[in-house]
């Protein structure tokens, strides 16, 4: 059987790296873009070949026009959109599907979830639990009094990268100072603001084919890593919270991947909902619990019709041995760092009955590579530990500016339809 060929929509996220390992395990051939040349994603022996491309977040239309052409001047089975990408391809969708395979859903349901002020109400009118939020607009109702402590979100941001944890009035000043010098407290752009969450941290995935649920896998957050991500995993499955995730998928008639992020209160049986992620996210937890998910996105994207529910296993432990280094050199500089790698050689603490996700070496040895750059430096300077994270996500995330530029067709420019000739 002919090899299928999937490219991949960026190799900077954690997700993409992931979804490398899964994609290649089910004998798919990848090809990916990035703005970076040491992007984690192309140290794999999954991946065939890496382009250079334009960042999305910086030319939304210079990025687009790079993936037509690369879909155009070669045969490939899948356009796959693993990060942010998801909404521009969404936006563009009927023209990408005549190149390449894809499952994105209806720009207009996209921008349901896309937008934190947007999800939130659709929270409201679904009846999904969430913590208590508001909206707002200006300085005055920013500073209107509430109760610490609570979560300033901006209405667009990737990785944690626009939200700001408020527990005192200095938190909330320093805030305030941020949003001003970012153009965001004069009355044209709107923030939410929400009430800190009871419980612990947990995520589900989930996938689905024109708004009917057909994989789901859940996990909690063992341990907290950079910006708010994780270090370790264990995955969890709960009902309650599979049950949330069909009915907003089905009534946006999602189709392609799904990601959120909520607390679940054990005492009140409640899970609150606080992020969407419009996307498959790190799946690789979900791979080793028995659920390869960018494989059943991919067969989606093929025109496959699955039947029944695909889930994985419960009380899977997995690890990313890469971001606790991060962490490690942010918190304890060079002890730190050295410390994290006697736990994670001898397979203790965090590393102990687990799985690495991030940079399985028996499955993909070249991952030593992202590895090894990442200890040097933090070696050579432990302080370089936010620089490296940030500049990760600056290669796939997108901007304000870029999101209203995708939102906006004068702006992203658009195109005249062609018929889906797959």
């Amino acid at each position: 059987m002919k090899q299928k060929r999937v490219f991949l929509s960026e190799g900077s996220s954690l997700s993409a790296r992931e979804a490398i390992t899964a994609l290649g395990q089910a004998g798919y051939l990848v090809d990916l873009c990035d703005p970076n040349p040491l992007c984690l994603g192309r140290f794999s022996r999954f991946v065939h070949r890496w382009f250079r491309c334009p960042a999305v977040g910086v030319d939304p239309r210079g990025y687009l026009q790079f993936v037509i052409d690369r879909l155009t001047a070669e045969k490939y089975d899948v356009l796959m959109p693993v990060h942010e990408q998801a909404f521009l391809f969404s936006r563009e969708r009927q023209t990408l599907s005549s190149l390449a395979g894809i499952a994105v859903p209806d720009f207009s349901a996209f921008t349901r979830v896309q937008s934190k002020v947007a999800f939130v109400r659709l929270l409201e009118e679904l009846g999904i639990p969430q913590p208590s939020t508001q909206i707002v607009e200006t300085e005055a109702e920013l500073l209107a009094p509430r109760p610490f402590p609570f979560f300033i979100k901006t209405d667009f941001g990737t990785a944690s990268t626009g939200i700001w944890r408020v527990g005192r009035p200095e938190d909330l000043a320093a805030a305030v100072r941020i949003l001003e010098s970012r153009g965001l407290l004069n009355g044209d752009s709107q923030l939410v603001v929400q009430q800190a969450a009871s419980g612990k941290l947990e995520r589900v995935q989930s996938i689905f084919d024109s708004g009917k649920l057909i994989a789901w896998h859940g996990y909690e957050q063992r341990q907290e890593g950079p910006s708010g991500g994780d270090i370790a995993k264990t995955s969890i499955l709960r009902p309650i919270v599979r049950d949330s995730v069909a009915h907003i998928g089905s009534s946006l008639a999602w189709h392609g991947a799904l990601s959120f992020d909520y607390f679940f209160d054990e005492r009140q049986q409640v899970a609150w909902f606080i992020d969407c992620n419009p996307r498959l996210v790190e799946p690789m937890n979900a791979f080793f619990s028995g659920i390869n998910l960018p494989d059943i996105l991919a067969r989606l994207s093929l025109g496959e019709k699955m039947t029944g529910l695909a889930s994985g296993r419960e009380g899977v432990q997995t690890h990313m041995t890469l971001m606790a280094l991060l962490e490690a050199a942010a918190r304890g500089g060079r002890i730190g760092l050295v410390r994290r790698l006697v736990q994670a050689f001898l397979d203790r603490d965090v590393f102990r009955n687990s799985r690495e996700e991030l940079t399985p070496l028996r499955l993909d040895p070249a991952a030593i590579f992202p590895l090894a750059i990442t200890l040097a430096f933090l070696s050579a300077n432990p302080g370089l530990s936010a620089a490296m994270a940030s500049h990760s996500v600056r290669s796939y995330s997108l901007s304000r500016e870029a999101a209203k530029a995708i939102t906006d067709p004068l702006q992203c420019g658009d195109r005249e339809e062609k018929p889906n000739t797959r």
